[in-house]
């Protein structure tokens, strides 16, 4: 969060004293930010609050666990979209019962020790209050140094972003977001927010998506809203990670670079939470170079609860969460530490603790009723053994850095790489910390991976992509700003930076990548000739990689889904999807169907969805 005073810098920023450092929160004047929050914030009525939601919380629970068996199954099946919950056993509801009586009686206990230590509680709370006026008064400080044309090349930059994405808003629902949708938000939110058969639950994703379903029901522009506001936000988010980090004039590249990125397009158009984990992953890195320079415990609190939102959303925030956590570490004893900071060691391991508290806190309907096994141990994460992991890494990773680059000019590919390097080797030019954050991120990731012995999927990582943008204009910035000022060129790092991307931007819209590999093409249409035509005892067969865009534009137009898999009666109609590279006997096959005799042609086709219809006569 700390950047060299400069563009629209306050004269009271200048007014900084001889024994602080010229960037520390102590040099601003922070009588002058208005001391409203602590007139707003009155610890006492907090306090009460938080006792009287853990005492809800336990009573609800306590009483939830002496329901009996019957009505939760008849609730359950009832909600279902299709009447059947295998997973709803005696063994299960038992279980599920003990697990609510100890999250209550938890919630009580933390109830009464919060109102039986009021006092010293209510006396934090009033230190939050008096330390959020120093929190504004570095956003203020940090607000009044960008220079106004980077101001203005941001918002360009943002409209660009929208731009890009706003076109894919539309698209066909893809198979994993569709899944989302029909299995988690479309549910009543105790539902949707406590049933996590599948890691597809992100569950701070479902929350917003929920409301969005809500208010616009299945329209594909309305349930991708949540990820495409966070895509955007990413934009000024990378900007702000960057300034924090880097002395030199990168940031403004960086965001550009996140705007443009194919990537980045591609999941702020898709129904799940992986943009929110990098918009949350670039706020986090301002609040951590603040909290090494400075003291004070707001700062710690919104980190944790930032932390906190990651994880509920999709528990692989703890790769980059753990990675600042460790650069938090190292940069301690390097001597990125301000004299006046305090234990940064200290305030970290409160962070860490009130993290992994709160996200307790979140996942606690979920742990009730299913306990912590599918979100630490589900199918997608479980250990390989070493040789299987170390022979399957490598290409993962192949495959992650051609995700990165994507529709990216050679050009622009290769411009990056140097600048990345650039930042690691000359660091001291470029790196306001000792510790650079990309090496403390990688070595962490490293560790955690021997230790898991799993293999993620590219997407995973897409949190890491403007950091990396962050670190390559950084060290770009370091070799080109000189120059241009030696050309005497005004603003040569902005017309740098809005050149590259605009070109990287015409680059993305030549490809059509995003579109060619979506599995929903031509299944809306396909709904729509089906309606007409399916009667009673018809069945539609489709591949599972396809059924949930099926599915989705079925419930959208109103069509039973009783028809999917069903006993055949009468006609038969199988879907076949080109872009999951489906046939008619490998349908079949995916279902443990006995295939009939199959037709050789289809009778419709809509993009890249073929129709078959199998008559009741053969």
């Amino acid at each position: 969060m700390h950047s060299e005073k400069k563009g629209r810098a306050p004269a009271e920023v200048a007014k900084a004293s001889d024994d602080v450092p010229s960037d520390s929160i102590e040099s601003v004047e922070i009588e002058t930010i208005p001391r409203v929050w602590p007139r707003i914030f009155k610890p006492t009525i907090v306090c009460g609050a938080f006792i009287s939601c853990a005492l809800l919380v336990g009573f609800a629970s306590v009483t939830a666990s002496f329901l009996p068996f019957d009505f939760l199954h008849a609730k359950a099946r009832e909600l279902s979209k299709t009447g059947q919950i295998p997973f709803f056993t005696l063994d299960f509801y038992q279980k599920m019962r003990l697990r609510l009586q100890v999250l209550g009686v938890a919630s009580i206990i933390v109830a009464a020790l919060t109102f039986i230590f009021r006092g010293r509680v209510r006396q934090f709370l009033a230190g939050l209050a008096t330390d959020a006026v120093r929190l504004v008064a570095a956003i203020a400080s940090e607000w009044n140094a960008i220079p106004a044309p980077d101001l203005i090349a941001l918002a360009l930059l943002v409209l660009l972003a929208a731009f890009l994405r706003l076109p894919l808003l539309s698209q066909p629902m893809r198979g994993d977001e569709a899944f989302t949708v029909l299995r988690y938000a479309s549910n009543p939110l105790y539902v949707a927010l406590s049933l996590y058969t599948e890691p597809n639950n992100h569950l701070f994703h479902t929350l917003l998506v929920h409301f969005t379903y809500v208010l616009f029901g299945y329209r594909p522009w309305a349930l991708r809203l949540p990820a495409f506001i966070a895509g955007l936000l990413l934009v000024p988010a990378t900007y702000a990670a960057a300034r924090s980090l880097y002395r030199t004039e990168g940031a403004v590249l960086a965001a550009g670079m996140t705007a443009c990125s194919s990537m980045l397009i591609e999941f702020s158009t898709n129904a799940r939470g992986y943009t929110i984990v990098c918009l949350l992953f670039m706020m986090l890195i301002p609040l951590a170079a603040y909290m090494i320079r400075e003291r004070g415990w707001t700062a710690c609190f919104l980190f944790s609860i930032l932390a906190s939102i990651g994880l509920y959303t999709i528990p692989i925030m703890l790769y980059p969460l753990g990675g600042i956590a460790l650069w938090l570490l190292l940069c301690a004893p390097a001597g990125d530490a301000a004299p006046n900071s305090g234990g940064t060691v200290s305030r970290l391991f409160v962070a860490g603790l009130l993290t992994a508290t709160l996200t307790t806190v979140l996942y606690s309907p979920v742990f009730a009723v299913f306990g912590p096994g599918p979100v630490f141990s589900n199918r997608w994460v479980k250990s390989l053994r070493y040789h299987q992991f170390i022979r399957e890494l490598p290409p993962s990773l192949a495959s992650t850095w051609r995700e990165w680059n994507r529709d990216l000019p050679l050009f622009l590919t290769i411009a990056l790489v140097a600048g990345f390097g650039i930042s690691l080797i000359w660091r001291r030019g470029c790196d306001k910390f000792r510790s650079p954050l990309p090496l403390a991120l990688a070595l962490w990731i490293f560790l955690l991976l021997s230790i898991q012995r799993v293999v993620p999927f590219e997407r995973v990582w897409m949190f890491a992509l403007p950091l990396y943008f962050v670190a390559s204009t950084a060290g770009l910035a370091l070799l080109a700003a000189p120059l241009l000022k030696s050309l005497r060129i005004r603003h040569g790092m902005l017309l740098l930076a809005g050149a590259a991307s605009l070109f990287a931007a015409w680059h993305f819209r030549r490809s059509e990548w995003i579109y060619s590999t979506n599995e929903g093409r031509g299944m809306e249409a396909t709904a729509t000739y089906l309606k007409p035509r399916l009667a009673k005892g018809d069945s539609v067969v489709v591949s599972p990689l396809a059924d949930a865009p099926l599915e989705f534009y079925f419930r959208q137009q109103q069509i039973p889904i009783t028809y999917f898999n069903a006993p055949v009666l009468h006609n038969l109609f199988v879907v076949v999807s080109e872009v999951a590279e489906d046939t008619l006997s490998k349908v079949f096959a995916e279902r443990n169907m006995d295939p009939p005799k199959l037709p050789d042609r289809p009778v419709a086709q809509f993009d890249s969805a073929l129709v078959y219809e199998v008559p009741a006569t053969e």
